[in-house]
């Protein structure tokens, strides 16, 4: 079942590249996959390797330790939630300007996106969470776990409007930039997951 659930998120994948190909180009496709999995790897790093809110099951295809579809997931499940919050608003998240009504649907569309994909992986066993003195949601699965994922779509997306649309960038220069930037905005997920985690100790205790 473990190998099915990959090549779910692989083929997922597949059509959300098609889409983007084919309504945006090549380039930014590239980009921003290329982006999405320097953020997952660093994230995965971050999470389970240095602050060990986590370990990983069985999984199939892993890469020094970390499961292969978590250079995926984060880039999926960011341009679905990007995607859906465009749909409902009637604008391009890329075009706003001023305060981005976008960000709050793209937070909730991740929420929403980590009941399934935690409930999933909980069901199998794939995700052992370590945090043991958090409020539980179901099985061991903590409260913070949907806001990982809301903050994950957030940094990612707001990161790519600030570095996309700069005059006078070539491609090169605009996946330098936001290739090398993703490494700090891991350091704010990280921190917003430390006041996060206050907020609901503060809620529960």
């Amino acid at each position: 079942m473990i190998w099915f659930l990959e090549f779910l998120i692989f083929a997922m994948t597949g059509i959300l590249l098609v889409h983007s190909i084919i309504t945006r180009s090549v380039q930014f496709t590239i980009i921003f996959w290329s982006a999405g999995a320097v953020m997952g790897l660093f994230r995965e790093v971050a999470l389970s390797k240095i602050s060990e809110f986590y370990s990983y099951g069985d999984f199939v295809l892993t890469l020094g330790g970390i499961p292969f579809i978590f250079l995926l997931l984060w880039s999926n499940l960011s341009y679905v939630s990007w995607e859906w919050s465009n749909s409902y608003l009637g604008t391009e998240y890329f075009q706003t300007k001023g305060w981005d009504q976008h960000l709050p649907l793209i937070f909730l569309t991740m929420i929403l996106a980590a009941f399934f994909f935690e409930a999933l992986m909980s069901q199998f066993q794939l995700i052992h969470w370590q945090l043991d003195a958090m409020p539980k949601l179901w099985g061991n699965t903590p409260v913070l776990a949907p806001f990982m994922y809301g903050f994950t779509g957030v940094i990612f997306l707001k990161s790519l409007k600030l570095l996309w649309d700069k005059p006078g960038q070539d491609w090169p220069t605009v996946a330098s930039k936001i290739i090398m930037v993703q490494p700090l905005l891991i350091l704010v997920l990280m921190g917003l997951l430390f006041f996060a985690n206050l907020f609901i100790i503060l809620i529960f205790s």
